[in-house]
């Protein structure tokens, strides 16, 4: 990955955080490592490597919608706030 002088900059826009012009260039070379490292981890060659459990474990779930009416009301009821047959939250960012 190819990484632009301003990357530092947009990042710390994007998370709404202010950063002095140091910061900025201590990041930037904080992220030329990590791509770097990256970079070096993605030229190994693991086609010989088997597949372990763990790695099967994260897709032991499908994602799938819930078709049980009563239990879908049931969990909508849980939540305070409700509008239109959904659940309402608290904003996050």
């Amino acid at each position: 990955m190819i990484l632009e002088k301003d990357n530092a900059a947009r990042c710390a826009r994007m998370a709404k955080v202010r950063l002095s012009a140091e910061e900025e260039a201590l990041y930037e070379d904080q992220m030329k490592e990590l791509f770097d490292w990256v970079e070096q981890l993605s030229s190994v060659d693991t086609s010989s490597v088997e597949e372990t459990a763990a790695l099967r474990a994260a897709y032991l779930r499908p994602d799938q919608p819930i078709t049980d009416e009563s239990l879908a009301q049931t969990l909508v009821s849980q939540f305070n706030a409700q509008q239109d047959h959904c659940v309402k939250v608290k904003k996050v960012l």
